[in-house]
């Protein structure tokens, strides 16, 4: 996850312009791929009835699958998880009912290297044609053989500046004692064995994706001091805590802190006094991608399905609900000025801020990190 100029590229784009399984097994007869590819027609003959769409919590606007459902006669039944561990571990098993998975960049290739999810058809995929090329052919999967972008984002801090009118500008404020002592019980981290992990590492000056078993000692007894002083390790609702006042601060991703300070359609109303930084020792940048299970039935309406979510206005709908930063070249000119002025005041990265970015790289060293967080966890 080190391809600066291309994300570069894309920021100042942005900034100039910017569960549980299915109760029920899919009621269609199985699909493939094919039919019409040449014209990038839809071959309504070969639609399935329902589709299973396994993704993050808070992460695509529900008018959106309505829309798709009234267009295509296809029922979307949405189910969410909170981490790629969680959701790599339900369709390892084989036979979950889902259709289309959302893993982030690392977890892509996990997925490919296990066969657990299918090459797709770029002649059913037509708008492809409206992604950024610097987000495509990423190094979790070159050419996007198995993977098309979804979202992309960044971690750091979300904060209320009424607790904090100076503002936050180091990971300091989420672990050091004397600090989150004045908010215990009122501050959470991310539930994932990447993202503390990383941030701890960040603190100490080191790579997110190091693994010298000295640093990574020393991110765990980070961890563990700071446990005592945490509400919860939170990927899910994070966003409403920070909203309702729960949480005063929080490790965050970057379209968490924007749903915490818009709301989230019906859902929850805003606080517009959440803000969100990247702390000056740099954190991690990451992208989500859409892809295709093995054992899907209905591969030919998910490519339908995702083809649909890379049009430019659903795209653009889409990021405005979820506030999460789009690869979708020409959503950005469709986006609010609202939500052009939030990217420019740090919710998406500028030229400076990507300098202090890393994306988490999968290697046989980092299963150190699974080890890492299962002791965290288990103090």
């Amino acid at each position: 996850m080190k391809r600066w100029l291309p994300l570069l590229a894309m920021a100042l784009i942005m900034l100039s312009a910017c569960g549980s399984a299915p109760a029920s097994a899919p009621a269609a007869a199985t699909d493939s791929p094919g039919g019409a590819a040449a014209s990038g027609d839809v071959d309504t003959s070969k639609l399935s009835k329902e589709l299973f769409f396994y993704n993050w919590s808070d992460y695509i606007d529900p008018s959106i699958l309505a829309d798709f459902e009234q267009e295509y006669g296809v029922k979307v039944t949405l189910d969410t998880y909170d981490a790629n561990e969680d959701m790599i571990a339900k369709v390892r098993a084989g036979n979950s009912g889902y259709d289309i998975v959302v893993p982030s960049d690392y977890a892509v290739t996990t997925m490919a290297a296990e066969g657990l999810i299918i090459s797709l058809d770029k002649s059913l995929l037509t708008n492809l044609s409206h992604m950024s090329p610097d987000l495509l052919n990423k190094y979790f999967d070159e050419g996007n053989v198995y993977s098309i972008p979804y979202m992309y984002g960044i971690s750091g801090i979300a904060y209320n500046q009424k607790n904090f009118p100076d503002g936050v500008d180091s990971w300091s404020a989420l672990f050091d004692p004397a600090k989150i002592a004045a908010y215990s019980g009122k501050f959470s981290m991310l539930d994932d064995e990447r993202e503390s992990p990383g941030a701890a590492l960040k603190l100490l000056g080191k790579s997110l994706n190091d693994t010298e078993p000295a640093d990574l000692k020393a991110a765990e007894d980070l961890l563990i001091a700071q446990k005592p002083f945490l509400a919860a390790y939170n990927s899910s609702d994070v966003n409403r805590k920070l909203a309702s006042e729960e949480y005063v601060i929080a490790h965050a991703w970057s379209g968490q802190a924007i749903q915490a300070h818009n709301g989230l359609g019906d859902e929850f109303s805003g606080n517009p006094d959440i803000l969100f930084t990247m702390p000056k020792e740099g954190g991690m940048i990451w992208m989500d991608n859409l892809a295709i299970l093995k054992d899907s039935p209905n591969a030919y309406t998910a490519h339908v399905f995702i083809n649909f979510l890379m049009r430019p206005d659903i795209a653009a709908r889409n990021t405005e609900y979820i506030g999460y930063l789009s690869p979708n070249k020409d959503a950005v000119d469709l986006l609010s000025q609202d939500i052009k002025d939030l990217y420019a005041q740090g919710f998406a990265p500028d030229a400076e801020m990507i300098k202090r970015l890393e994306w988490a790289e999968r290697n046989e060293k980092t299963t150190a990190f699974t080890d890492v967080w299962t002791v965290v966890k288990g103090e």
